[in-house]
């Protein structure tokens, strides 16, 4: 791949028509760059290192470290100035895949981002959707380096990962409150309730410890986080019940349960009624 080696000269990367490219640029000590203006738009994630930056227009703006991202659009004048050796994580995109009218979905996300004078922001993430971001790439990385049967396609799904996970955190500074760090683990929440949580991967999400990272969200959601989980699956599995178009191991599978017996209960409970009944009545309602 060649992404790994440190340079001493801002990377040049081709974006394939359409599509995406990731890369990695590890910079020398005596790491300079001119300011340029890119013909695709992208994205630049500060892993390591803290630089100085210039983004639409000639001011040298303040310091940052780890865990800043560029949103820069294409044509956008743009510098960044090392002041400790810095490691970049790029995501160029082609210009056709977020132009307004190829693909609204992607174009909308795009929007969102780049803000509403169009020349681009900069975001400072705390440390869960740090780690969010940092997997998609490492695993974007490994898809270019080792091509396999629908690379392209698993590497447009991490770009678009990406961007939706920026587009709908909100910007974090240095002094953004333990309340809102829980209120962004909750949020994360909602979208991945199926998976395994437990109050270790949230406090380390939100950089805080178990016993505080517990009473806060208790604070912000009004459940635990353990209440949080199995609301959020019910209300899931109930929905696709009620559609028609599920099984019941489906419908539980799908919502994150792993035990039928445990599942059965906790329905019955939240509901009045069994699974299976739930999805006559919903069939008979409709």
């Amino acid at each position: 791949m060649g992404f790994a080696m440190k340079v001493s000269r801002p990377l040049s990367i081709s974006v394939p028509l359409g599509g995406v490219r990731f890369a990695e640029s590890v910079h020398e000590e005596d790491f300079l760059m001119a300011r340029r203006a890119d013909p695709y738009p992208k994205l630049v994630y500060l892993l390591k290192g803290v630089v100085q930056w210039e983004m639409g227009d000639a001011v040298l703006r303040p310091a940052v470290g780890a865990g800043t991202v560029w949103v820069v659009p294409a044509q956008v004048p743009h510098r960044f100035q090392d002041l400790e050796p810095a490691t970049l994580l790029l995501l160029g995109l082609s210009p056709e895949r977020v132009q307004a009218g190829a693909s609204a979905s992607w174009s909308e996300v795009w929007r969102g981002l780049v803000g509403e004078v169009g020349e681009g922001q900069r975001l400072t993430l705390d440390r869960g959707a740090r780690q969010r971001v940092e997997g998609a790439w490492r695993r974007a990385l490994l898809e270019q380096s080792h091509p396999r049967v629908g690379a392209e396609v698993v590497l447009q799904a991490l770009a678009a990962e990406v961007l939706v996970l920026l587009a709908r955190l909100p910007a974090m500074d240095a002094e953004r409150s333990s309340r809102r760090r829980v209120q962004a683990v909750a949020r994360e929440l909602e979208e991945t309730f199926f998976e395994s949580w437990t109050v270790e991967r949230a406090a380390q999400r939100a950089g805080l410890s178990r016993r505080r990272l517990t009473a806060l969200f208790r604070e912000v959601t009004g459940q635990s986080l353990g209440e949080r989980v199995t609301e959020l699956r019910l209300a899931y599995a109930a929905r696709l019940l009620a559609s028609g178009d599920h099984s019941i191991l489906g419908a539980m599978f799908s919502s994150g349960f792993g035990d039928a017996s445990h599942f059965y209960r906790l329905f019955r409970a939240r509901f009045g009624v069994p699974p299976g009944r739930w999805r006559e009545v919903s069939e008979e309602r409709s």
